[in-house]
């Protein structure tokens, strides 16, 4: 087993009351190492705050996430930062570039903030940006970038560091169709060379590029899909009808 969350309870107390609001009820899965999958539901239903517990950012109120057999909920605080640089890749869906940078060195700066060798970053960065389609953009700036071509300079940025794992949060949301299909490629091909991707989105066309697609509901994880030999077509439509029925209220 390579990610495991573990029976994982988040609950917020309202700013002028006592009432606590539990966001996350007993959330229990496992991620195979090396697998790509899709977390979807409507907005509240606990996707983001668990993507936050995943990443380090949040702490769970009960229950415990295991990744790769270290139990993150125990990692001190004065080491989160060093943990996320050296095991964990982010995706935002507004990229989080910096303009004041050029392209190669916001892919770099994950590198730069863990102190590594100039030699080992250029070496690590050809092949990368190769596979990106980035190749020619190293020198300008994000501004001068389409939503796309930013987008991919964003997960330059995130395996530059080879972690163990890669989260992203709504990565199609700022993209038209045909650069979201693009973008979603991409993350197929990293995943078949062995990336584990654990994604949050909204759209049933990202989610059907994922082997699996987990659907939350009021904080549970209430249903779960398999891709299998289904194409992403297939798949997508297997989706829709799923959240129909999720939207529904049917099960």
């Amino acid at each position: 087993m390579f990610l495991y969350a573990k029976h994982l309870q988040r609950t917020f107390k309202t700013r002028h009351s006592k009432t606590e609001v539990r966001a996350l009820q007993d959330v229990h899965f496992q991620v195979e190492k090396g697998e790509f999958i899709a977390i979807m539901g409507e907005s509240g239903s606990g996707k983001t705050t668990l993507l936050n517990i995943l990443a380090t950012l949040d702490s769970p109120t009960k229950g415990a996430v295991i990744l790769n057999g270290q139990d993150l909920t125990h990692i001190k605080e004065a080491d989160m930062a060093d943990f996320r640089l050296n095991n964990l890749g982010f995706v935002f869906q507004d990229f989080n570039l910096l303009d004041t940078l050029n392209v190669k060195d916001n892919i770099f700066l994950p590198l730069v903030l863990n102190d590594l060798p100039v030699k080992e970053m250029e070496a690590r960065l050809p092949d990368l940006a190769d596979q990106l389609g980035i190749s020619s953009l190293l020198h300008q700036r994000p501004y001068e970038l389409s939503g796309g071509q930013q987008q991919r300079v964003a997960i330059a940025r995130a395996l530059i560091t080879n972690p163990q794992l890669v989260l992203a949060d709504e990565p199609t949301a700022a993209l038209d169709y045909r650069n979201s299909e693009d973008l979603m490629r991409i993350f197929e091909d990293i995943n078949r060379q062995g990336q584990t991707i654990l994604m949050v989105t909204h759209s049933p066309m990202a989610a059907s590029h994922a082997g699996r697609v987990l659907f939350i509901k009021d904080g549970r994880i209430f249903h779960q899909l398999y891709r299998g030999d289904q194409t992403s077509p297939e798949f997508y439509k297997t989706i829709s009808l799923t959240m129909s029925s999720l939207i529904g209220g049917g099960e």
